[in-house]
């Protein structure tokens, strides 16, 4: 069987500069991608290949320029959903630029297996840099921090400060007035005060990267790699650390998810959407059928869909500003690349494989 790649960059509040850079890093990742999977290479290791170069970049809230928590510090997570060997992740690795390095060797346990000890699939923390980087010592700890994700903590650590500064004056102890016209005129003030308030909520330029993957002998995987949201509390697991959320994989199809972690976790997203593909349903309406009407959704997902034997369909759908997608298929010769924008959330099509 014939292969293909899917991968995007996260979903978020891109400029344009950014967004061409993004296409581009899309486009290196289909190639390089495509290229090994062309050359019979499983896609457990294509797509591992194809996440390390979004780990590398720091565009992207992967690995390198990973958002730092309120503790200072970066903890990144990953996540690998095969066919073959199932469903693995860690989470919570501190200055890892690389998280799915150390799921990669978790996978590798799991199917050279031939011990009564059955490896974990969940590792968090410093106990899982320290057992993994004995089998791979390309596992290390760095500084991760960039330029960008430096001034983004700053942004929102002023951001949450004046909230809680806010809160503290609407909730605390209150005066008995006897006067109306001077309580309306002290309401009247602090919605003033807020309007005029010029410190923006973080944006959602950085959200978790996937990618899918569809190999020769039809097998799928789907891996994620996330430095989960700016100013996040120390010990946070996001949707890449949790099974039918972050990804999802069937014989037939591989789901990659990114956006708020915890709406995405909820509604374990990625498997949702998965059941909705088999369904048939109205696919532009697929996202949409997850919520409830008047429910909060920052999200979106990545979906590539077999159509028998050769030919498969990909889905990208989102509810932010915009969700850079690139894929690859084995009969095309150069990458496909779309900028899906909040104008026109949702990018369908199907492609010979």
């Amino acid at each position: 069987m014939p292969h293909i790649v899917a991968v995007h960059t996260g979903a978020g509040n891109c400029s344009h500069e950014t967004n061409k850079l993004l296409k581009t890093l899309c486009k290196q990742v289909c190639d390089v991608v495509s290229k090994l999977l062309a050359d019979g290479q499983s896609a457990t290791d294509a797509a591992v290949a194809g996440t390390l170069i979004l780990e590398d970049s720091p565009l992207t809230n992967a690995g390198l320029g990973s958002s730092i928590t309120d503790d200072k510090k970066t903890r990144t997570e990953a996540s690998i959903c095969s066919r073959l060997s199932g469903f693995h992740c860690a989470g919570d690795l501190e200055n890892v630029k690389h998280p799915i390095k150390v799921v990669k060797v978790m996978v590798d346990a799991t199917l050279k297996n031939s011990s009564r000890y059955i490896p974990p699939r969940i590792m968090v923390g410093q106990s899982a840099v320290d057992r993994y980087s004995m089998l791979d010592p390309a596992i290390c700890q760095t500084n991760i921090c960039t330029r960008k994700s430096i001034k983004a903590f700053h942004k929102a650590e002023k951001y949450f400060s004046e909230q809680q500064s806010i809160k503290r004056r609407k909730t605390g102890p209150i005066e008995v007035i006897t006067n109306l016209e001077n309580k309306r005129k002290e309401e009247l003030d602090l919605k003033k005060e807020n309007k005029e308030n010029k410190t923006e909520a973080p944006d959602g330029v950085q959200d978790t990267v996937g990618v899918v993957c569809l190999d020769r002998d039809g097998n799928f995987t789907c891996t994620t790699s996330s430095g989960g949201s700016v100013f996040k509390y120390s010990g946070r697991l996001g949707q890449c650390c949790t099974h039918g959320a972050g990804s999802y994989s069937t014989p037939t199809c591989g789901i990659v998810t990114t956006g708020n972690g915890e709406q995405i976790i909820n509604k374990l997203l990625a498997i949702t959407v998965a059941n909705k593909l088999s369904q048939c349903g109205d696919p532009c309406g697929i996202l949409d059928d997850c919520f409830v009407e008047g429910e909060q959704r920052m999200c979106g997902f990545l979906a590539v869909q077999l159509e028998g034997q050769d030919r498969a369909t990909v889905h990208a759908h989102h509810t932010l500003t915009n969700m850079v997608v690139g894929f690859q298929s084995g009969t095309m010769e150069k990458p496909v690349v779309r900028v899906v924008t909040s104008h026109a959330p949702v990018f369908i099509q199907t492609v010979k494989l």
